[in-house]
């Protein structure tokens, strides 16, 4: 790699020009991708209703998405591309590497009001630019997000750093500004003020009467947001294992993190501990402390600087991947991390000017644009990214029930049922997996197996109408038409719009003609107290309570000493 002229530099269209190319070569045609099987489908697909109306926009301020987050001004992006797009999933693309490239041009600044030098402030803005493990923010449309949240904290931390410089008002209204729009877009905001401190105090002294009023504002505005967020959203986090779980998680999601800031090959759509490797992370966490003495560090401050808005930005979703059963670990949370690590590469004492630095670098950029430009096609489409999530998370369970409904769209009913199958051996009780494989079953006239898996949904949740109606529909076909008729009953009674009126009619026919042969026996054989029951019972089942107590009354007159029927009596009176 041959180095830049240092006039080329004095040029800033040439600079970003040439920063911008190879990611704009390397992710273009991402625009041409659909939308994958993950969280495009509930909050652009299916919620285009919100995402229509501009009325939504102020929505998105006052109601928090999935109950756990507060992401407004995500939601704006995302509105503002419908209205653009409606659901062609082109444009939602083209927004997030429009916001790439934003980034990409924000953290060149961010190095070079940072005192580091031009041509390394261009170099690691470069490996920045089409690093592989910020494909997934790039390629996945959800992933803008992080994007959005780098792209503000670098806007707030350059004009913050212009402040320090001119002292003029208007540069620290722009860094509050920023900081604003940096909560409002994603919830790891909140530990801006502690960048924004160590940021002040690595490039100015502390004066009392100067800085304390700077700091109160972030602390006040961070608090404000807070209580805000609190009032929306806060009641929706919850840990799902215990505090030393968490603890352990936590480091070990930090190695993940960390290891494929250097060593990026365990690549995953669904990173989870249980899938991932934490030995490159142990590996760049000793590299990152041997190259702190070998070379060494041009400004040690700067670098530790750097190092702390790594950790701290990488925080927030670390411990909340940790919190989670899964322990799932997005690749996109690192995004805005990586802006620090990258300031504290820029201070190491390497001869940038050296050959052999050049030739290093320019392997790792061919090695990122090679890796990047092979990796992006698994977001092609939903097709591509199940595929990807079933080799690269191979224990987690959701890929395989994806994989399981598409076929089962198609009408590939066998084909779907081993992925059901995977689903369920992966997560026994999950209601969706166990209904979806019974309507495969029931769709190859598997009775018998469907019923069993409709009995395991309603038992592993709340009351769902579709699981009662499948079920009534599978008795109904399996031959047993009490059940069936005791399903219908049930439904009837919450939702009879979703009963079709000629499965209706035909289960109350075949129901009716059941009794009557009952009946008819018990007119051969009167003195038969087991018939009468019978009777009964098939009148409770269907609330007809009134005739199952006058039934239930003769099998009593005739079997007295017969607890069972005293027990039903008893319960039917209470």
């Amino acid at each position: 790699m041959k180095s830049p002229n240092p006039i080329f530099f004095d040029k800033p269209y040439k600079v970003f020009f040439v920063l911008l190319l190879p990611a704009l070569l390397v992710y273009v045609k991402s625009v041409k991708f659909g939308f994958t099987t993950m969280d495009e489908q509930w909050m652009i697909v299916k919620d285009f209703a919100f995402l229509e109306k501009w009325s939504s926009i102020k929505r998105a301020f006052l109601t928090p998405s999935t109950e756990i987050y507060y992401r407004p001004l995500f939601l704006v992006s995302l509105i503002i591309d419908y209205h653009l797009g409606k659901l062609s999933p082109g444009i939602y693309h083209f927004t997030n590497l429009v916001w790439h490239l934003i980034s990409v041009v924000l953290l060149y600044r961010f190095l070079v009001v940072c005192d580091v030098p031009k041509k390394n402030a261009f170099i690691f803005t470069l490996l920045f630019s089409v690093h592989p493990v910020l494909l997934h923010a790039v390629a996945w449309v959800p992933g803008r997000n992080d994007i959005m949240l780098a792209a503000f904290t670098l806007a707030s931390l350059i004009q913050l750093k212009k402040y320090m410089d001119a002292g003029l008002k208007k540069y620290f209204f722009l860094n509050l500004l920023f900081l604003c729009c940096a909560l409002f877009t994603k919830e790891s905001a909140i530990l801006l003020p502690l960048v924004f401190i160590a940021f002040y105090l690595t490039f100015q002294k502390f004066e009392f009467k100067k800085t304390l009023p700077v700091i109160l504002a972030w602390i006040v505005i961070t608090f404000l947001w807070l209580l805000l967020w609190n009032s929306i959203a806060g009641n929706g986090i919850r840990s799902n294992n215990d505090l030393g779980t968490n603890l352990l998680n936590f480091i070990l999601g930090s190695l993940l993190f960390i290891g494929k800031t250097v060593f990026p090959f365990q690549q995953s759509v669904m990173p989870t501990l249980s899938n991932t490797s934490v030995v490159p992370g142990i590996l760049t966490l000793g590299l990152l402390i041997f190259l702190c003495f070998t070379p060494g560090l041009k400004n040690k401050k700067v670098a530790f600087l750097g190092l702390l808005i790594f950790a701290v930005l990488l925080a927030i979703p670390v411990w909340f991947g940790a919190s989670k059963i899964g322990s799932e670990h997005y690749e996109q949370r690192i995004y805005g991390s990586m802006a620090g690590l990258m300031l504290f590469f820029t201070q190491l004492k390497f001869n940038t000017d050296s050959k052999s630095y050049l030739w290093a670098v320019g392997i790792f950029l061919a090695v990122f644009l090679i890796k990047t430009n092979t990796r992006i096609d698994i977001y092609k489409n939903q097709v591509s990214f199940m595929d990807a999530g079933i080799k690269e998370c191979p224990d987690y369970y959701l890929f395989y029930l994806q994989k399981a409904d598409m076929l089962n769209d198609k009408g590939d009913f066998n084909a779907s049922i081993p992925y059901y199958d995977k689903t369920i051996a992966i997560r026994p009780n999950y209601p969706q997996s166990l209904s979806n494989r019974g309507s495969a079953y029931f769709s190859t006239g598997r009775f018998k197996e469907a019923i069993d898996d409709y009995n395991k949904a309603i038992a592993n949740s709340e009351f769902n109408k579709l699981y009662y109606l499948n079920r009534c529909q599978a008795y109904y076909r399996y031959g047993n038409i009490e059940s069936a008729m005791k399903d219908l009953v049930i439904i009837k009674k919450c939702c009879q719009d979703i009963v079709k009126a000629d499965l209706e009619k035909n289960i109350i026919d075949k129901w009716t003609v059941h009794v009557e042969g009952i009946k008819k026996q018990l007119s051969t054989d009167p003195q038969n107290p087991a018939l009468y029951y019978k009777i009964a019972t098939l009148y409770f089942d269907i609330e007809m309570k009134e005739g199952g107590l006058k039934y239930l009354n003769h099998a009593i007159l005739l079997d007295p000493a017969n607890e069972e029927y005293k027990q039903l009596q008893l319960k039917q009176k209470s």
